[in-house]
């Protein structure tokens, strides 16, 4: 006898039969052959010697299964496991063949996903977990029912492996693993009730035993020999049934019978007629179809060449799968692509829209500023025409109306450069003489003395006029001394802006430009120190006036201070006066004077006052008279002497003398030079403050440009780590980082 013993080890995972000695095998199909059964082809088979040689081919196979962690055990097997032990026997006389097999097989546990907390992967695991042992109690089921006639082999891979093992030519053990628990009672009676049903399989075991080829060649001899009697016997009662069909008799004696026809006593009757050597039936019957072993063989070969096809198309499918995953992969990934591409490209619209808006505002700006110039120089130009209307209609009657209007003017400036001291003075003189009325040994009346008091009082009113006049000039001349403070800072402020902005300028031109640098900063350089040098001037002759103007007011203010000191000394004198004459009154009333000499002379001093007051209106009105007659005559005569001036002016001009006519012509072009400079100067000032405005709207545009880009760029950057935080978590779940 000859013992051969070989192992093979293998796993199924997501319906799916993989080899553990070679895992690079991962999708086998299962066939069925006469001799051999259902047996996975291309499965790994290893001989073995020795129960170490087993462990450890058992411990390779271990290692490559796939397990995963769950709530109810860290070490989940995710598959089933399949360990085949096949054992062969050989007569080395006779050579006949026995073998056997030994499954032992290792199922993954039922799973209930809301204790095993399964997700992802290890729920779709546990689904065909599930479906395969939901398959595998189906077919016991049906082998212990009695009434079913189809056992569903075929709904699994697990149970078309295990077809003989529970329901052919084999024995079957089943261990089943139960929890004392009771939190998991409904697991532990669902399997004893499993295990109950598997237990009541009934099989026929019988030896696999292959014959020797004489031991063959015998039932063949055997098996022709039975075929050639059972012919005879068939064709035996075939001629007695004829016979019978047609009404005739067989002796008892001629029957057929099997023992007749194995001692060769009884003949075939084949002396029947022809026609009566056809069987005719009385009733249809539906034989049943057998199949022959070159049929079944064929059959299975089909079958076999069919599951081969069927792994073909499993394999096929699985990598068009993987193709359709890696195409949607690569879709979505174009679609992104398109998206971000769709994004950026609609960015790059809205900042070319946002660029052209304020490129229109700033042209909309820059009309604008044309616009108003156009309509400045439209004033400008209907003004001109209506001054050349007015120039021409009062061109007739000019030299009258500019002798009268040059006569108004000097008469006002010579009534202006009087003294305006004049009313005090003539107060201060009327004030002496009364004074002087008072030195007088006849004295005042005591309505003189109450007249003169409110006289007094209204000096003092003037007075506290004049102080309060002197207060406002001092505050005046406070606020043009700041006002001249403000002026000096605004100009060093100024200076420095014209640096910055020179600085600022050469710049920008430098980054701007790498051609004609030098004539550009030399032009700009002019433009910028011209328009500085008449803001200077202009800052200088503001300063220069607001002196002036300090010092006209300071000097008008000491004026009036002496004034008022004038005022108050002779105020003070007439006090001192006053009282001196009240208290010789009071004396000579005591005396016991006579109240009506003192009466009448009072009056007389009265009448005396009045007539000289009147006396003072007619010589004040004269004198005014004569000033403004004499005002008059100096006009006329200052008239006179500029059209005598204008007259020699024009016989000068009118003269053959070059070197006059010479200098004559170059004062004139120095003064249109100069006229031609001061409205250059003025529009080029006009020109700056527009060129000011139009700039800080530019300004203003483009800081709203920037505050809008700014917020682009902030919005872009949120997006972008949002983005980066969604591929950095997709990246890990994916990975399991």
């Amino acid at each position: 006898m000859e013992y051969t013993v070989k192992v093979s080890y293998m796993e199924i995972y997501m319906e799916k039969i993989r080899d553990l000695l070679n895992p690079a095998n991962d999708n086998l199909p299962i066939h069925e052959e006469k001799n051999r059964g259902v047996y996975v082809k291309g499965l790994l088979e290893v001989y073995v010697s020795s129960i170490s040689e087993i462990h450890e081919v058992m411990r390779r196979g271990g290692n490559s299964r796939i397990v995963a962690y769950t709530n109810m055990n860290a070490e989940s097997s995710r598959s089933h496991s399949i360990f085949v032990v096949t054992i062969s026997q050989k007569n080395l006389v006779d050579g006949s063949i026995k073998s056997g097999k030994l499954y032992l097989v290792d199922l993954a546990g039922s799973e209930k996903v809301g204790k095993t907390g399964a997700s992802g992967q290890t729920l779709e695991e546990a689904k065909k977990i599930n479906k395969s042992l939901s398959a595998l109690g189906m077919v016991i089921n049906a082998l212990t029912d009695g009434k079913s006639t189809h056992v569903p082999y075929r709904d699994s891979k697990l149970t078309r492996i295990l077809q003989e093992s529970l329901g052919g030519n084999s024995r079957t053990t089943l261990i089943i693993n139960c929890s004392p628990s009771s939190y998991n009672d409904a697991e532990t009676v669902g399997t004893l009730r499993f295990g109950t049903r598997a237990k009541s399989i009934k099989n026929k075991a019988k030896v696999n035993q292959e014959l020797s080829a004489a031991e063959l060649k015998q039932l063949l001899k055997k098996a022709k020999t039975e075929a050639i009697t059972f012919t005879q016997y068939i064709a035996a009662l075939e001629g007695e049934v004829g016979i019978w069909r047609m009404g005739g008799t067989v002796a008892k004696a001629d029957w057929a019978s099997m023992e007749k026809i194995q001692a060769g006593g009884a003949a075939p009757l084949s002396s029947l007629p022809g026609h009566m050597t056809q069987l005719d039936t009385s009733r249809p019957s539906t034989p049943a179809v057998v199949l022959d072993l070159d049929e079944k063989e064929e059959f299975l070969k089909r079958e076999n060449e069919m599951m081969d096809q069927i792994s073909e198309k499993d394999a096929e499918l699985a990598a068009r799968q993987q193709l359709l995953e890696s195409l949607k992969e690569e879709i979505a990934f174009l679609k992104e692509q398109d998206s971000s591409s769709s994004i950026n490209e609609l960015n790059e619209l809205k900042n070319q829209l946002q660029k052209v808006s304020h490129e229109y505002k700033e042209g909309t700006i820059t009309v604008d500023g044309l616009r108003e110039a156009n309509q400045e120089l439209s004033k400008e130009l209907e003004e001109l025409k209506k001054a050349l209307m007015e120039l021409r209609l009062a061109q007739k009657d000019s030299n009258e109306g500019d002798k009268e209007k040059k006569k108004m003017e000097k008469m006002a400036q010579m009534m202006a450069d009087l003294d305006p001291s004049g009313e005090i003075s003539a107060k201060e003189a009327q004030l002496r003489e009364t004074l002087f009325k008072l030195e007088s040994p006849a004295g005042l009346t005591p309505e003189e003395t109450i007249a003169l008091r409110k006289e007094i009082a209204a000096s003092r009113s003037i007075i506290e006029q004049h102080e309060q006049t002197i207060s406002e000039l001092n505050n005046e001349n406070a606020a043009l001394t700041s006002k001249r403070d403000a002026l000096e800072l605004r100009l060093q402020a100024a200076e420095l802006e014209y640096e910055e902005l020179l600085d600022k300028t050469i710049a920008d031109e430098e980054a701007n430009s790498s051609m004609n640098v030098l004539e550009t900063i030399s032009e700009l350089r002019t433009k910028v120190e011209a328009q500085y040098a008449a803001k200077r001037d202009q800052a200088q002759e503001e300063i220069e006036e607001l002196k002036k103007e300090v010092t006209r007011r300071m000097e008008e203010i000491q004026r009036l201070n002496i004034s008022v000191t004038e005022l108050r000394r002779g105020n003070e004198e007439l006090k001192e006066r006053i009282e001196r004459q009240h208290n010789h009154t009071s004396s000579g009333l005591w005396e016991g004077k006579d109240m009506t000499e003192r009466e009448r002379d009072m009056e007389r001093i009265r009448k005396t006052m009045a007539q000289q007051l009147a006396d003072f209106d007619v010589m004040k009105k004269a004198l005014m008279r004569d000033l403004q007659n004499r005002c008059e005559k100096v006009v006329e005569l200052e008239m006179t002497l500029d059209e005598t001036r204008e007259q020699y002016n024009n016989v000068l001009r009118n003269s053959n003398n070059k070197a006059q006519q010479k200098k004559m012509a170059f004062l004139e072009r120095n003064l249109e030079q100069l006229t031609l400079v001061q409205k250059q100067l003025v529009d080029q000032n006009t020109a700056l403050k527009k060129e000011v405005a139009l700039s800080d709207r530019k300004l203003t545009a483009r800081n709203e440009r920037i505050q809008s880009l700014e917020n682009l760029l902030r919005e872009a950057q949120e997006k972008f780590t949002s983005q980066n935080m969604k591929y950095v978590l997709s990246w890990t779940c994916k990975f399991g980082l």
